[in-house]
């Protein structure tokens, strides 16, 4: 059976689709969206990107990429169990998200993106467990990058 998360993602890559990754690989779990960027940026250069601790300066390099749709990966707080994933369909839907390691409000982040670059965008929200400093990745959370990284290349696979 397919996680409903598996079949919002789907759902959500339309055209032309491009990932980028945030977090802080000094931070547990919030490392998350940085390490599925990773996973995946060998093999789609030119439609995944890595924002790390800021993404907003990802900006330029994503509006010349010229994406229908950009997925945005991030490690979060919805109440979920740990690697619960979820994919949030905008700004509005995301401002009850706690991610407080970053600087930009994720649903500002995400606004700003749209408008920077035309494009549909998404969160694809993996439930963090702790985000203590030098702590590693809790294995509900890595297990969850398994994932993602796996249902994106999925979707970039046609374009690449």
């Amino acid at each position: 059976m397919t996680q409903p998360w598996v079949a919002a993602l789907r759902g959500a890559a339309r055209g032309r689709v491009v990932v980028l990754g945030i977090g802080n690989d000094l931070r547990a779990d919030d490392g998350a969206g940085s390490l599925v960027a990773q996973r995946l940026r060998e093999r789609f250069p030119d439609a995944v990107f890595d924002g790390g601790q800021a993404p907003e300066n990802q900006s330029g390099p994503l509006r010349r990429a010229r994406p229908d749709t950009v997925l945005v990966v991030d490690a979060a707080d919805f109440g979920g169990a740990p690697g619960q994933v979820r994919v949030v369909s905008g700004a509005g839907d995301a401002a009850g998200l706690t991610l407080g390691t970053h600087a930009l409000p994720i649903g500002t982040f995400l606004s700003a993106l749209a408008e920077t670059t035309g494009a549909r965008v998404r969160l694809v929200a993996i439930q963090a467990e702790t985000t203590e400093f030098g702590a590693p990745m809790t294995p509900a959370v890595a297990s969850a990058v398994d994932d993602v990284a796996r249902e994106l290349a999925a979707v970039l696979r046609p374009q690449g």
